[in-house]
Order: structure tokens, then sequence, then C-alpha cells
């Protein structure tokens, strides 16, 4: 019998859900059974998380802020997670984290004070880290007018960003390293 992993995850322009369908993709090639969860559909069934062997978690940043969703999930099954001691990967994509040299300074405001206001435990059983986002100022981009000015903003102060691209500013070896450090917890 495979062991089950649950992907839960709230994404607002497409970057987290990128990430967690590859995530779900490399789990399956293991031999692991994937629920892939959009914390942000309609008329979702939420699953209890105890009967999984191993949860990951997701989120996109926008305005210093995850989505609700995906807070309010990590809120509800904190105390869960921490008595059962359920494998845990916690990660979010951010435009933030792109600079290697900020990456800390993300985890530590995204990630370790949001487990310390939520109550979950830091420990050898939970995995976190941050990953860069995509700023898509294309023809096709999901941005709303609003958000696309802003980001044509900051692509006047960023030379990474692209104007009229999509910027994919993720370290997907970053990324895989990630997943591969999940499933050996798994093992």
């Amino acid at each position: 019998m495979s062991k089950k992993v649950l992907i839960a995850y709230g994404s607002r322009y497409g970057s987290t859900e990128e990430v967690s369908i590859k995530f779900k993709e490399t789990l399956e090639l293991k031999g692991f059974d994937v629920d892939l969860v959009n914390l942000k559909a309609k008329k979702i069934k939420i699953p209890e998380i105890s009967s999984y062997y191993g949860v990951l978690i997701g989120s996109g940043i926008r305005i210093s802020k995850w989505t609700k969703e995906a807070k309010n999930f990590l809120k509800k099954n904190a105390k869960a997670i921490n008595e059962n001691n359920i494998i845990t990967g916690v990660f979010l994509c951010s435009g933030e984290a792109a600079d290697p040299e900020e990456r800390p300074a993300v985890v530590d405001k995204y990630l370790v004070q949001v487990f310390n206001k939520l109550g979950l435990e830091p420990g050898d059983h939970v995995l976190h880290d941050a990953f860069g986002g995509v700023f898509d100022l294309s023809d096709t981009t999901k941005l709303g007018w609003m958000n696309k000015k802003i980001l044509n903003m900051v692509a006047n102060e960023d030379p990474n960003i692209v104007r009229n691209e999509r910027n994919d500013l993720r370290d997907w070896d970053q990324i895989n390293e990630f997943i591969d450090s999940f499933m050996r917890k798994l093992e």
C-alpha cells in the first residue's frame, strides 16, 4: 500500500499552483498516492489531515500576506500536525524570495513568524522554504490592470524583470531539493 500525501495550496496567479502540480507529479513518480487540493476552489471538501502520512501546504504571497485559505488551513491543522508529528512541508512563492540574499528574511517573516502566530511547532517533521515567484507581464497574464501597473513600476527598478514577458524567478533546483527532502522524511 502506498503512503498517502496531501498537497493543499492557495495560489493567486498560478505560481504556487504550478509548484504544487510539480510536487504531485514528482511524488507520484516515486509511488506515493497524492491528493491535490486547491484551497481557493469553490465547493471543495477539505480532507482531514490525520488520514495522510505527509502534507504539503503552499501559499502565494501578495502585499505581505498569505492566501487566507492556506493560512486558515494551516491554523486549523497546526495542532494535529504537532500532536501526530505528521511529516509536513510548508512552502510559499513570493517575488521577495527570488533573491537568495533576501530569502532568509522572507523565510523568517512569512514562515517562522506565521508558524509562531498559528501555533505550528517547527521540528524534524516540519520542513519549510520560500521560493521566488512569477511576475507575468505578458499579454496572457492573469493579473488585473492595477497589479500589472504595479509590477511594471517594479520592473523599472529591477533589471531581472522584463516588460511584456512572463518572468519566472523561481529556482527550480531549490524547489526540487525541497521535494526531495520531503520525500526522504517520508521514507
